[in-house]
């Protein structure tokens, strides 16, 4: 059962990756810190791909990533350094996958 922190309070309930729950005031928290490091990652992602609209696919998967832990997130975490290593490790990831499938078979 979800209580509202306030008895007038409505407490809206949102289902994330990994089907976890995220509360609407977590989601509020969430909301403002991707509002911020929408713009503080676009440089480093730059850094990593060279191509602006790479660099911006790698954000949004980022803070995709970053919604779906924001919940398991504790206070003493700096979400700041989190963001960057979820954007470099994403980076890698599709680096890997995409010299896994260019690799070409040939018969001979």
């Amino acid at each position: 059962m979800i209580v509202a922190p306030n008895p007038g309070d409505r407490l809206r309930v949102v289902r994330c990756e990994g089907g976890e729950l995220i509360r609407s005031t977590d989601e509020d928290g969430y909301r403002e810190f991707a509002a911020v490091q929408l713009q503080a990652l676009q440089r480093p992602a730059y850094l990593l791909c060279g191509d602006w609209h790479l660099a911006q696919d790698l954000v949004s998967t980022t803070l995709v990533k970053m919604y779906g832990a924001w919940s398991r997130l504790g206070a003493e975490v700096d979400r700041h350094a989190y963001a960057r290593r979820v954007l470099v490790n994403s980076y890698i990831s599709q680096r890997r996958r995409h010299w896994w499938r260019g690799e070409i078979s040939t018969g001979e």
